[in-house]
Parts: structure tokens; C-alpha cells; sequence
């Protein structure tokens, strides 16, 4: 049985819009992250440290919506695909070589799943991620 502070936090996390979910998430997360280094470097994070970090990490996020949004638009597509994150990455070397690996393993992998099937005449990148306008 809940006690009645649990149905207040759980009925105001109700009321929230998904992007306010997301961005509390995203704080919590944080602060998460956050604590565990200060466990293993022996150093304290103040909370508005926190704040701002989690802030510039939400900032970070939609900047990379919209300009991942772009490039498929110019591209005259409506979905995400990973060519665009990897355009989206290309300024930052070892990220961009993680996903590229990531890529590559995930695609392999479906590749090997394939092997004996007919191919099909068009197929589509299950990694693809829909755009917010629906194009």
C-alpha cells in the first residue's frame, strides 16, 4: 500500500506533459550519474551543478532533434535514419566511431538472419526513426 505522499508525487507525475516526463527524467538521471561519480572520485556535485548539467544536456537534445528533423527533410524523407545521425556526429570522432560500430554490429546481425530467404525487392531500415511533422 502506497502512503498518501506517493499519490500525491504519483498523480502530479501524471498531470506532467511527456516533455516535462522527459526532462525530469533526464534531471534524475543526472543526478544519478552524478552521484555515482562523486562515490568513485571522492568530490560533491552541488545540486544547481546538477541543474545546469542536465539543463545543458536537454539543450543538447533538442538542438539534435531539430537538426537530426533537418536533414532527413532535405534528404525528402520523413524517417531518421543512421546516415543522418552519423552526419549529425561527424564533428565529434569517437562518438561518431561508436555509433558507426554500433551500426555495423546491429546491421550484421540482421544480415545473418536473412541469409537463406528470398531478398526483397525494397526494404526499409528498421533503425529508422520517424519525424515529428509526419512528412
Amino acid at each position: 500500500m502506497t502512503s498518501t505522499g506517493d499519490q500525491t508525487i504519483e498523480e502530479d507525475y501524471q498531470t506532467l506533459s511527456n516533455q516535462q516526463r522527459l526532462k525530469a527524467a533526464m534531471h534524475y538521471t543526472t543526478l544519478k550519474i552524478c552521484q555515482a561519480t562523486e562515490k568513485k572520485y571522492d568530490l560533491h556535485v552541488t545540486p544547481q551543478a546538477v541543474a545546469a548539467i542536465a539543463e545543458t544536456l536537454w539543450r543538447q537534445a533538442e538542438s539534435f532533434a531539430v537538426d537530426l528533423e533537418s536533414f532527413a527533410r532535405h534528404a525528402r524523407r520523413s524517417v531518421i535514419s543512421p546516415d543522418d545521425i552519423k552526419l549529425l556526429l561527424r564533428r565529434n570522432p569517437q562518438l561518431l566511431k561508436h555509433i558507426q560500430d554500433v551500426h555495423a554490429e546491429q546491421t550484421s546481425g540482421r544480415e545473418e538472419t536473412k541469409r537463406g530467404r528470398k531478398p526483397k525487392k525494397a526494404t526499409t531500415d528498421k533503425s529508422e526513426v520517424k519525424t515529428s511533422d509526419g512528412d
